[in-house]
């Protein structure tokens, strides 16, 4: 009779014990998928900085050009308006 307890009492909590392992296992493989989906996102993260960084590079790239034509366009624009103004005084 005693021994009848033991045994299923042991049975029981074998049956516990086998839960708990699977329940283990099942963790383990959720937080391997989980670990493996950051390692993704981590990639494209960075990946998505870089090419931040060089539309940031290109647009300064950019903004320097126009800078650069702006101040030509404007000595020009000086040039032309000096070079009208003595031909007026060449014809009077």
């Amino acid at each position: 009779m005693l021994s009848e307890e033991a045994n299923r009492k042991s049975e029981g909590l074998q049956q516990q014990l086998t839960a708990v392992e699977k329940e283990l296992e099942n963790l383990k493989r959720i937080q391997k998928q989980a670990s493996t989906s950051q390692s993704a996102t981590e990639v494209r993260l960075n990946r998505a900085l870089e090419e931040a960084e060089r539309y940031k590079m290109e647009l300064n790239k950019l903004k320097q050009s126009n800078k650069m034509h702006i101040e030509a366009a404007k000595m020009l624009s000086f040039t032309e308006e000096e070079f009208m103004k003595a031909l007026e005084w060449g014809n009077s």
